[in-house]
C-alpha cells in the first residue's frame, strides 16, 4: 500500500507517480462536492493508493483508492453520503478501473491516565521498564521502523496530557477523532448578579421578588447567534401582566406546558405591546423546561438574510437543515416578509415540515397574518390555522407597574405615587416609551440630587408624555374604517345610501367624535359635507349598536360592533 507522498507506477491522464494521481483525484472530487464540503469532510482524511496484481493480458494492474478515516463516525458519513462521488472522481481521473473503499484507521489503545501525583511517583521506572524492554529489540530491527514508533509514542504520549477545554470541539476535530466531546453535559452555573433590563426590553418587564439572589439556569448547548443581550434578559419571570396580554400570555404558557399544541402561535398588536419579550420568554423556557438543545429564535430580517446569504453562497442545503431540523422554531416581525416571494415559499415549506413532526411554531407581527397583505395566501393561511391571538396596547394598570419596576431598578430616589399615576396616565401604551421616561427621571435625580417635580420632568420631556402612538385625525379614521369593511378609497365621503356604506360611515362619525377633539358640525362636513345633526345621530346610533351586540356592514365584510371598532382601534395604533 503506497500512500499519496510515494513515487509509484505510471497512471492514466499523464499522471506519473501515486502522489499525482492522489492530486488528480483530490481537485476531482473537490469539484463534484464543492470546497466547501471538501474543507469540512475530507480535511482530516487520507487517501492511499493502493496496487493490485496485474491481470494477465493487461499492461496495468488495477488500481485501488483507500479513503483512510480516523474515525467511525467519519467513515460512516464518507461511506452514506460521498462514496457515490469518489467512485465518480476516480473514474474522471484515474480510470474506470479504479475503484475506492473507506477504511478507519487503526489507533492504538492508550492507557487511562493516571493522577499527576502518581504518575510523577513512577514516570522514572515506567521510562528504565519501558528502555530495557526496547533495547534488545531496536538493535535488530531497522533504524527507520524505531524512529517511527518513538514518534508514534510521542504523539500519544502528549494526546494523554493535553487537552482541549470542553465545548471547543471544533468540527474538524470530530471528523479526526470520531467523537464528539460537545454532547457532554455542562455544569450548571449559579448567577449570582441580579439581571438588568434594557431600554428595549422595557415594554415587557415584570415585577419580581428581590429577595432570590441567585437563580439557577440551566445549560442551554445552543444559542442562535442572532439572539442578542436584550432577548436573553427579556424571562417569563419578569414579563408584566395585566388585562391588555392576558390572552396572548395564556397562549404562550399553553405553549410552554404542552409544544405544538396550537402549533403555529402567532402573537400581533402594536409596538411596544410585549410581543418581542414573549417569544424570548418562550424560547428561554422551551430551552430549560424541555431541554431543547435546537430552539431557533430570530427577526424575520435575520432570516431573510440568512436566506439570500445561503443562496449566494450555495449552501442551501444547510441552511434547510438548521431550520428544519429545529426543535423550535420563533420568529419576530413576520411582517417583514411582504413582497419577498422566495423567502416567502421557503418559510412556508419550512414550517410545514416543522409541523408534520409537531414541533411548536411561534411568529409575532404588528397585525394579524389575514390582514398583512403581500404575505401570501398560503403562508397567511398556514400561521391562521393555529392560535392567532391579540397584545393590545399597554394599559394604564400594567403601565403603573411597569414604571413602579423601573423605577426601583433605575432611580437611586424613590418615586411618589402621584408622580407615577400621573406619568402611567398621560403616557402612551408603548412599553419603550416609558423606559425612556424612566431613564430621563433617574437623570434628573442626579442633576437635581432629589426627585424632580411633574413640572421640571414636563420640561425636559414634554416630547415622552406628549408622544401616544400614531396621531389619530378624521383622515385617519376614514382610511381605517374604509379598510376594515374592504371599501372604495373615499367611499364614505360619498354620497351613497346603502347600507354597507351608511352604518360604516356612521361607525366612523362615531369614532371621530370619540377619539378626536372635533366638534360635530367639523365630522358632518368631513364626511360628505353632512350637518352636525347626522353626525349626533349617528353617535347615537352606533351607542344602541353596541348595546344590543348588532353586527355593522353587509356580506363577508360582516363584524359586530365590539370586533369592528376593536380592529379600528388597533390599525389607528399601528398605523
Amino acid at each position: 500500500m503506497m500512500e499519496d507522498c510515494a513515487p509509484g507506477m505510471s497512471t492514466p491522464h499523464g499522471c506519473t507517480d501515486d502522489s499525482d494521481v492522489i492530486a488528480t483525484f483530490k481537485e476531482a472530487l473537490k469539484q463534484r462536492v464543492g470546497h466547501e464540503r471538501f474543507q469540512i469532510w475530507f480535511s482530516g482524511v487520507r487517501f492511499v493508493l493502493e496496487a493490485a496484481d496485474a491481470v494477465a493480458g493487461t499492461a496495468d494492474p488495477s488500481r485501488s483508492i483507500v479513503a483512510v478515516a480516523a474515525g467511525q463516525f467519519a467513515a460512516d458519513r464518507l461511506s452514506n453520503h460521498y462514496l457515490a462521488a469518489m467512485r465518480g472522481a476516480a473514474a474522471s481521473a484515474c480510470g474506470a478501473s479504479t475503484t475506492v473503499r473507506v477504511h478507519v484507521e487503526d489507533r492504538p489503545t492508550l492507557q487511562a491516565e493516571l493522577p499527576f501525583a502518581e504518575a510523577g511517583a513512577s514516570d522514572a521506572t515506567d521510562a528504565g521498564d519501558a528502555t530495557d524492554a526496547r533495547e534488545p529489540d531496536e538493535t535488530s530491527r531497522p533504524a527507520s521502523s524505531v524512529r517511527q514508533e518513538r514518534r508514534t509514542a510521542a504523539k500519544a504520549a502528549a494526546a494523554s496530557v493535553v487537552r482541549k477545554p470542553r465545548g471547543t470541539q471544533s468540527l474538524q476535530a470530530i471528523l479526526r477523532d470520531g467523537t464528539d466531546s460537545r454532547k457532554s453535559p455542562r455544569p450548571k452555573r449559579i448567577a449570582t448578579s441580579r439581571p438588568t433590563v434594557s431600554a428595549a426590553g422595557a415594554f415587557a418587564g415584570g415585577i419580581t421578588s428581590q429577595a432570590t439572589k441567585a437563580e439557577v439556569k440551566p445549560s442551554t448547548t445552543e444559542t442562535p447567534h442572532h439572539a442578542s443581550n436584550t432577548r436573553s434578559e427579556c424571562s417569563w419571570e419578569n414579563f408584566v401582566g395585566g388585562q391588555c396580554n392576558e390572552l396572548a400570555r395564556t397562549a404562550c404558557k399553553m405553549a410552554i406546558e404542552s409544544p405544538g399544541l396550537a402549533s403555529p402561535l402567532v402573537l400581533w398588536g402594536p409596538p411596544g405591546s410585549g410581543k418581542t419579550h414573549l417569544l424570548s420568554a418562550v424560547a428561554g423556557k422551551l430551552r430549560g423546561l424541555h431541554r431543547m438543545r435546537r430552539v431557533v429564535y430570530l427577526s424575520a430580517e435575520e432570516f431573510t438574510n440568512d436566506f439570500i446569504k445561503a443562496l449566494n453562497g450555495n449552501c442551501l442545503p444547510a441552511f434547510r437543515s438548521r431550520f428544519r431540523d429545529a426543535d423550535a422554531l420563533l420568529i419576530d416581525d413576520i411582517q417583514f416578509f411582504v413582497e419577498k416571494k422566495a423567502t416567502i415559499r421557503e418559510l412556508h415549506h419550512t414550517i410545514e415540515m416543522l409541523a408534520e413532526v409537531g414541533k411548536p411554531l411561534v411568529f409575532a407581527g404588528t397585525k394579524s397574518p389575514n390582514e398583512i397583505n403581500g404575505l401570501g395566501g398560503e403562508l397567511s393561511g398556514r400561521l391562521a390555522s393555529g392560535l392567532v391571538c391579540q397584545v393590545e396596547s399597554l394599559d394604564t394598570q400594567t403601565r403603573t407597574q411597569l414604571l413602579a419596576r423601573y423605577a426601583e431598578e433605575r432611580c437611586l430616589i424613590p418615586w411618589p405615587d402621584a408622580t407615577l399615576q400621573e406619568i402611567a396616565s398621560v403616557a402612551g401604551g408603548d412599553g419603550r416609551l416609558l423606559s425612556g421616561i424612566v431613564n430621563l427621571v433617574a437623570l434628573l435625580q442626579r442633576m437635581h440630587g432629589q426627585m424632580p417635580s411633574m413640572d421640571q420632568i414636563r420640561q425636559h420631556g414634554a416630547h415622552l408624555l406628549r408622544s401616544s402612538g400614531v396621531p389619530i385625525t378624521l383622515s385617519a379614521i376614514e382610511r381605517a374604517v374604509e379598510k376594515v369593511f374592504q371599501l372604495d378609497s373615499k367611499s364614505l365621503q360619498s354620497g351613497s345610501q346603502t347600507k354597507s356604506i351608511t352604518e360604516p360611515r356612521m361607525l366612523a362619525m362615531y369614532l371621530a367624535r370619540e377619539m378626536t377633539s372635533s366638534a360635530y358640525s367639523e365630522i358632518g362636513g368631513h364626511f360628505g359635507g353632512r350637518s352636525h345633526s347626522t353626525a349626533i345621530l349617528a353617535n347615537q346610533r352606533v351607542r344602541q349598536w353596541l348595546d344590543a351586540g348588532r353586527s355593522v356592514g353587509r356580506g363577508q365584510a360582516a363584524l359586530s360592533t365590539d370586533e369592528a371598532i376593536r380592529r379600528i382601534e388597533s390599525m389607528l395604533k399601528t398605523g
